[in-house]
């Protein structure tokens, strides 16, 4: 199984976002972390998006993938 850790941000345009991706992120992380992760990516203002800088967190979560193969 695969899993991203996906992050989702507001930007300073509004109704634009930026999306964050990380690969295998731990099995026992909780939305506590991810939002204290969030907030301090935030905080920082190391990043600056085509649609400026990140202003707050949208959603963030786990997306989970299972390839199941059919031929051989």
């Amino acid at each position: 199984m695969d899993k991203q850790l996906v992050l989702v941000f507001n930007t300073e345009t509004e109704g634009r976002s930026f999306i964050m991706r990380f690969n295998n992120p731990k099995d026992n992380i909780t939305s506590e972390q991810i939002q204290d992760f969030m907030n301090w990516i935030i905080q920082q203002n190391i990043f600056l998006t085509r649609y400026g800088e990140l202003v707050s967190v949208r959603d963030g979560g786990i997306v989970e993938r299972n390839f199941n193969d059919l031929i051989p």
